[in-house]
């Protein structure tokens, strides 16, 4: 695969689009930052990237509201 390619959407955009968005990111390993008014407000990564991600900063697959606390 190529390197991967950021993109910037409107959310409004995106949720008129979300199928070929989600086809994109999935397909072309597209990183796609979704903005409301020209701020970013949250990123679409594929499974694979963020996995990466999770990774490299030693996470788990748990959400860190939903992780246990010793």
């Amino acid at each position: 695969m190529s390197q991967s390619q950021e993109v910037q959407m409107g959310v409004s955009d995106a949720r008129a689009n979300l199928t070929e968005v989600i086809a994109k990111v999935r397909l072309l390993g597209q990183r796609v930052v979704f903005t409301r008014r020209d701020k970013p407000q949250a990123v679409l990564v594929s499974p694979e990237f963020y996995e990466r991600a999770k990774a490299a900063l030693g996470e788990s697959a748990a959400p860190p509201e939903q992780q246990q606390t010793g």
